[in-house]
Parts: C-alpha cells; sequence; structure tokens
C-alpha cells in the first residue's frame, strides 16, 4: 500500500513538472513576442507566429503585412503583459492576459490596453500562436 502510494505521488510530481516546463516554453513564446515588439524585429515577431494562424479574415500573410506596416511606420512601440493565466490542453493552450501597448510616431502617443485572449499550439516542440492577434 505505501508503494503503490509512493508510486503515486511520485507520477504525480513528474506530471505537474511536466506541465511547469511546458508553461514555461509558452511564456518563453510570449516574452520572445514582447521582444520583437520592442525591437520592432519583424522575423522575430512572426517565429512566435504559426504558418496556421487564423483569427477572423486574417491570416499569416495579412499577419505580417499588418505588422510589417507597424514597425515600419511607428517611431516607438512599447507592449507589456501581466497576470498571466495559462490552460493547457494537450498540445494546445490557451492564454489571457492583461496587456498595454503604446506607440508613438513624431510627437503623436498612443496606448492602448486591455485583456488578450490567445490560443497556441505545439509545433516541432515549439509553442506558437494560431489565433487572437
Amino acid at each position: 500500500m505505501r508503494k503503490a502510494l509512493g508510486s503515486a505521488l511520485l507520477t504525480l510530481l513528474f506530471l505537474s513538472a511536466c506541465q511547469t516546463s511546458e508553461e514555461e516554453k509558452i511564456y518563453q513564446t510570449l516574452r520572445q513576442r514582447e521582444e520583437a515588439f520592442q525591437k520592432k524585429n519583424l522575423s522575430l515577431y512572426l517565429s512566435c507566429i504559426s504558418s496556421g494562424y487564423q483569427d477572423k479574415d486574417e491570416d499569416l500573410g495579412r499577419l505580417k503585412d499588418r505588422m510589417e506596416g507597424y514597425f515600419k511606420n511607428f517611431d516607438r512601440i512599447e507592449y507589456r503583459s501581466w497576470d498571466r493565466s495559462v490552460e493547457i490542453t494537450g498540445e494546445s493552450a490557451g492564454v489571457v492576459q492583461q496587456f498595454q501597448l503604446e506607440v508613438e510616431r513624431g510627437k503623436a502617443r498612443k496606448r492602448y490596453s486591455g485583456k488578450e485572449f490567445l490560443f497556441l499550439k505545439k509545433e516541432r516542440g515549439k509553442w506558437k500562436i494560431t489565433k487572437g492577434l
């Protein structure tokens, strides 16, 4: 009985550690996206996005064009997120987080903030955003 309980506890701890590891990988993707905003680096940004990205009427090509326009047109982009909640189900995940985006062009500055819902999928060992931008 004790052996079975100990074995069950070890299995639970192992599964918990795996979940934390996957959550950390998702955090890495989100931090990389944040860094891409700060650096206005399109290729870094796109490395966080799934080739199968689709949200409303926007596919990866349209998202790329939109982000390229933002990175070229704004002098400064400041993005940060916090109060993040991650739900992982197999190879898919959902993230809810608060965000603030500040953009600047010349002397004009705009700030947007709110809650964003992102959907991710694990592709070749890396979590990529599939929807929600």
